[in-house]
């Protein structure tokens, strides 16, 4: 059987691909799958992975699993459950038997994000804030293109606004002084 385990950052993903994996259960990280991951532009070529959110959504690059690669992973193994996500991720669950959603309260995930645990905990929960922005951006984009947004916001222009405002600019600003 071939499945696929997505979710947002802190729902489990990782915790639960590695105690699978320590059982003996084909359990795979979307990482561990060499070229599934590539940054595309709006074109679908390959292009070097953004150093920002700015540079990710100014050149309208998208995070995309290759459906070619992750189909011969999948035909080499006779079962394989498969965590991750990208942009496309609606695009390839047909490859999969079953797909799974890992939700989690965001009062979990933030004490999640934040544990003692993770280098940086403030910087990776305002880095994971600022992808999932990204996210909802191009989801939006594609959802209602140049309509207007609930409440009647300027919509798309006005997520793209907030894209690059930090949670704690103040981390981002004294990081470059240490």
């Amino acid at each position: 059987m071939k499945v696929l385990i997505f979710g947002p950052s802190g729902s489990g993903k990782t915790y639960v691909s590695k105690a699978w994996k320590l059982k003996g259960i084909n359990a795979y990280e979307d990482r561990d799958i060499k070229n599934l991951s590539s940054w595309y532009d709006k074109n679908g070529n390959k292009v070097v992975a953004p150093g920002t959110a700015h540079e990710a959504l100014a050149n309208h690059y998208s995070f995309l699993w290759s459906k070619r690669v992750l189909r011969r992973f999948l035909n080499a193994h006779q079962d394989a459950f498969v965590f991750g996500g990208s942009g496309n991720i609606f695009d390839v669950t047909n490859l999969f038997d079953r797909t799974f959603f890992l939700k989690i309260e965001l009062k979990i995930q933030k004490e999640r994000i934040l544990h003692s645990s993770r280098e940086t905990p403030l910087m990776d929960f305002d880095e994971g804030f600022q992808e999932w922005r990204y996210r909802h951006v191009k989801l939006v984009e594609r959802t209602i293109g140049a309509k207007l947004g609930t409440g009647g916001t300027a919509g798309v222009d006005f997520l793209k606004r907030s894209l690059f405002k930090p949670l704690f600019p103040d981390l981002w600003a004294v990081r470059y002084r240490m």
